[in-house]
């Protein structure tokens, strides 16, 4: 019985001058991925075995396998090691153009010629050593840049460009120049001992498999136990197995499958490349949307389980429709309740139950998303951690499925609210001295932003450095007579309360700073006298409430107890309305607490 795969030990020489030393990465292959930091590695790594003398340098290994359709080729394609393979031969091709008289006056028979490096890359100048198949385009910058160009006049791409997954002409480049760069602070002498060491003593494994089913097997294999890939590479390896599979006994419908298989992989990939989540992300989500329970074992063993019975390309298009739904439906949808999503930490769940609804048109997604919200703010500003809310998650992905109608949901979340205590922890920690120290202050503020924003103005708001938690009255106060209205003893009770915080952009916050309140008025309507660009009224609609209050000479145009009192009112009239809780008692009680 032949051996299903065959390894063999080759030098550098052995791998791109052997008869058999012909590869074609396959299409469904992902592009050329290397960037500066693994080129930077592959080279350091070369280099550093050389200066230190080692006898021989391992580089890893490459699995390849006889293309299924066309048995008779005498090229193989690579499973696995494409991006080492394409990283090896930019540098032959850079080694090429910059030594074209290489090691002419050496005698030593292991001395690499010139003619030696043409021949690793295009045998006897007819046929290439490396094919791209991955994308018609992507083989033809390849050979204009690299194999048949003069790598010594291409510039380094800018940072952008080589990012762009889209064009991986700008890798290829890229690398090429880093080579180039690396190559030329080298001498001639020390430059021809390096590529003598690496055609020589710098060794791969080549695993060679009889058939591509058993290649994709043992790449699995391989990885599956530590190698550098991720769960959505090992998913592909194994749908793609099991589509061959399944079409063993027809080659012809197995390669329209299979392009089907890829295209629709590649639609996928890309709409989430353009999202705020990587394909890996995507994975999990699905994974909960599928469970609706806690994974038990890895993503990878948990889907390939879920996928066993399933055709491939059904799995594909549903995970197409999957990312597709969560980039229009989430991503790009103005919604104030979605914003207000994406301040909260326990970002793929919500997201799971956010796009299950939605995946699976639950009829009340739009009241399940507000109970959503009320549900994960009420137990982020508790002060509980992922594990109070894990296992209500997975219950709520459950329920929808299940079209569970929306009443029952809510009298389960309020069952948990009030075995919890989660309303008296709420109320403790909102009335509480220091609030402007918690984490949860500013996304409450800008819901309540939201929600007094109008539809047709409605954009999101980043939690970013430029959003500021504005003290009204300044933590500084004591620097300023104008201030001195309100006692030392008042001011420590409510200077970090709600009644006393807002929103401000950086650039006024920092004019604001600690500065009188009338001051302050002039900065918020525009009128700062140290930033021009600041010449227009704060964009908060919740902060421009106080300088109309100050315009209407409401409190005598000061902030005053009184004031911060009105405020710490509206702020708990804000939150009863998002978070459907009941603060007349806090509201009546005016008094913060110390926590």
């Amino acid at each position: 019985m032949a051996e299903p795969f065959k390894p063999q030990s080759l030098t550098i020489k052995e791998l791109f001058t052997n008869a058999d030393s012909k590869y074609k990465i396959p299409q469904y292959q992902r592009p050329y991925k290397w960037e500066d930091e693994q080129v930077e590695k592959l080279w350091e790594d070369i280099y550093e075995a050389f200066e230190n003398g080692e006898e021989n340098y391992f580089l890893g290994s490459i699995i390849t396998a006889k293309p299924r359709d066309n048995e008779k080729s005498s090229y193989v394609d690579v499973v696995d090691g494409q991006q080492r393979l394409t990283t090896l031969t930019i540098l032959l091709c850079v080694i090429r153009d910059m030594f074209p008289n290489l090691n002419e006056d050496a005698e030593d028979e292991s001395a690499v010629k010139s003619v030696m490096i043409q021949h690793s890359i295009a045998e006897f100048g007819q046929y290439q050593r490396l094919k791209l198949n991955t994308h018609a385009q992507h083989k033809s910058d390849f050979e204009k840049e690299v194999q048949k160009g003069n790598t010594l006049t291409l510039k380094k791409p800018y940072k952008y460009q080589i990012r762009t997954d889209e064009e991986p002409k700008y890798k290829f480049i890229n690398t090429a120049c880093i080579f180039k760069e690396k190559l030329e602070s080298l001498d001639k002498d020390e430059a021809e001992k390096l590529v003598n060491y690496l055609f020589n003593q710098v060794q791969l494994i080549r695993i060679d498999c009889t058939n591509r089913e058993f290649a994709i097997k043992l790449f699995q294999v391989l990885n599956d136990r530590g190698m550098d890939l991720t769960a959505a590479d090992l998913l592909k390896s194994f749908l793609l197995q099991k589509l061959y599979d399944k079409y063993s006994d027809d080659p012809e419908h197995s390669k329209i499958q299979e392009e089907q298989f890829i295209s629709d992989w590649r639609e996928m990939e890309q709409t989430i490349k353009t999202s705020d989540i990587n394909l890996n992300e995507l994975f999990i989500i699905y994974e909960y949307h599928l469970l609706g329970a806690n994974p038990k074992k890895s993503l990878n063993d948990e889907l390939q389980n879920a996928f066993k019975d399933k055709d491939p390309n059904e799995v594909i298009e549903d995970l197409k429709t999957f990312a597709s739904k969560y980039y229009k439906e989430i991503y790009e949808k103005e919604d104030k309740v979605l914003f207000s999503f994406r301040y909260i930490r326990w970002s793929m769940y919500w997201k799971s139950i956010i796009l299950t609804a939605i995946h699976t048109d639950y009829k009340h997604y739009e009241e399940v998303k507000n109970t959503l919200r009320r549900f994960y703010y009420l137990y982020w500003v508790a002060g509980k951690t992922l594990s109070q809310i894990k296992q209500s998650s997975f219950n709520l992905i459950k329920w929808i499925k299940e079209e569970k109608d929306i009443t029952y949901i809510n009298d389960e979340l309020t069952k948990k609210i009030q075995n919890d205590k989660i309303i008296d922890l709420v109320k403790r920690n909102l009335t509480s001295e220091q609030v402007a120290s918690e984490p949860w202050i500013k996304p409450l503020l800008l819901l309540m932003e939201y929600n007094v924003t109008d539809n047709s103005k409605l954009s999101f708001i980043p939690l970013s450095k430029d959003v500021h938690l504005e003290h009204i009255l300044p933590v500084r106060y004591k620097k300023f007579e104008e201030w001195n209205h309100i006692s030392k003893e008042e001011a420590a009770k409510w200077l970090n309360t709600v009644g006393n915080l807002t929103l401000l952009g950086g650039a006024k916050n920092i004019e604001a700073s600690n500065n009188p309140f009338s001051i302050k008025m002039g900065v918020y309507k525009g009128k700062g006298k140290y930033d021009s660009k600041n010449d227009k009224i704060t964009a908060f609609l919740i902060t421009q409430s106080i300088v109309n209050d100050f315009e209407t000479n409401k409190y005598n145009q000061q902030w005053t107890i009184e004031s911060i009192h009105d405020r710490w009112g509206w702020f708990f009239n804000e939150v009863e309305e998002l978070l459907e809780v009941d603060f007349s008692d806090v509201k009546s009680k005016l008094q913060p607490e110390l926590v």
